[in-house]
Formats: C-alpha cells, sequence, structure tokens
C-alpha cells in the first residue's frame, strides 16, 4: 500500500509520509555565558524607598543575580540544550553540542510529524515560542504546521491549557497535575537541568524522558 502524501508540506521534505501517532515533546535550556545576558537584561531600578547610594547599589546587584539565575528562561538569554520526544512508545533526544545544529534537526523531525498530534506542557507558553525564537536568532525557517495566524492549531495541544481549559492566569505544574492524577511525579527539577546535563548526561536524559512519560500519562487521562 502506498503511504498517504503529507497534507501541509513543507518547502522541502525528504520524505513523503507522515506520523499519526501523538507526539509528546520537551524542550531544556540553560543560560548563554555571563556578558550575553548582561547585554540582554532589561534595566534595573531601585524602588524609591532606597535613598542611599550604597543601598541603591546593593538592590540592583542583587536584583540582577537574580536575573541572571532565571537567564535560561527567556531566549534573549538563554538558549536550547535539549528537546525530547516521545511517539509510540519510542524516546529521543536532540541534543546536538551546537544549538543550530539541534533546531534544524528538530525541526526536519517535525516536517515529518507536522500533522500528528503534539503534546507539550506549558509549551504554547514556553516550549514552542522558545524554540521559534531561537530560531529566528539562527536564521532557521520555521516550518509549516504550528500556527494558523496567531493561533495554535488544533494538533498542537498543551496539558496545562486543556486541563486550565485556558483560563487567563490559571497556571498549574507538570508534578503537581501527575500527582493529581496519580500517574507519577517529576524525578528533578528542571531549573538544574543544564548542570545535570554536563555533571551527568545520562541522569539528565532520565529526567527528561521522565517527563515525557508523565507528560503523555496526564494528557491520556483528560482524553
Amino acid at each position: 500500500m502506498a503511504k498517504p502524501k503529507n497534507p501541509n508540506p513543507p518547502d522541502a521534505v525528504d520524505v513523503d509520509y507522515y506520523n499519526t501517532a501523538p507526539v509528546f515533546f520537551d524542550i531544556e535550556t540553560m543560560p548563554l555565558e555571563r556578558a550575553e545576558i548582561l547585554e540582554f537584561l532589561p534595566t534595573i531600578k531601585a524602588p524609591g524607598q532606597y535613598k542611599k547610594p550604597e543601598s541603591i547599589a546593593a538592590y540592583i546587584e542583587e536584583a540582577k543575580e537574580e536575573k541572571i539565575k532565571k537567564a535560561a528562561l527567556s531566549p534573549l538569554t538563554g538558549r536550547v540544550l535539549a528537546i525530547g520526544v516521545k511517539t509510540d512508545g519510542e524516546r529521543g533526544v536532540f541534543d546536538y553540542n551546537d544549538e543550530k545544529h539541534t533546531l534544524k534537526e528538530f525541526w526536519k523531525y517535525f516536517r515529518h510529524n507536522n500533522v500528528a498530534i503534539w503534546v507539550g506542557h506549558n509549551s504554547n507558553n514556553f516550549d514552542w515560542p522558545f524554540l521559534i525564537k531561537r530560531s529566528w536568532k539562527h536564521n532557521i525557517t520555521i516550518p509549516t504546521g504550528i500556527k494558523d495566524g496567531r493561533w495554535y492549531r488544533k494538533n498542537i495541544q498543551d496539558t496545562q491549557e486543556i486541563f486550565t481549559g485556558g483560563a487567563y492566569g490559571e497556571r498549574i505544574k507538570l508534578d503537581t497535575l501527575a500527582k493529581y492524577f496519580g500517574v507519577g511525579a517529576k524525578n528533578g527539577d528542571g531549573a538544574f537541568f543544564s548542570e545535570l546535563y554536563f555533571d551527568n548526561k545520562a541522569a539528565a536524559i532520565d529526567y527528561l524522558y521522565n517527563d515525557l512519560d508523565i507528560t503523555q500519562a496526564v494528557w491520556e487521562r483528560m482524553q
């Protein structure tokens, strides 16, 4: 039997089939070098109650260091370190040493699976925008199949949005949702993923794969 044609073809595709099994995915990021972070940190001002120059300077320095700690959460000050995917029970990770290569290989994979249901947690607010903005940084063309205008396509699903009903400002952590449904829990803290990755890569990948497993589990409970 001939393999079906992709109904949403990108400009260039290596193959002529598409996967319809759900794809569960998650990205892990890391901060850029300190000099790059400082270049894009917003201006910090001390509140009005700080009057003494030394108090103002201390406040600004402390606030700056707090923002640096969270640098991995912004595409201006962080980069993609690893992208985990799971479909049909098989798991894999895109984690080349070069971010541009990682993104290119991920988008190639997406092109071959762009009509499948893609599921992440908080992915519409974090993962997809981060991937897109870092790709723009590297002048990488974003494939079709993610959005129609402003809105994500129906096959681009976010377990946080499904659970909250898209209520403005309402959020829930993946760990909380997994425990609520009794389908597992996170086995680490994503804030320390990059440190773990360079210290014990196998443990870091195990953490990422566990996130994929519980993302799948909570999504299946809400179907």
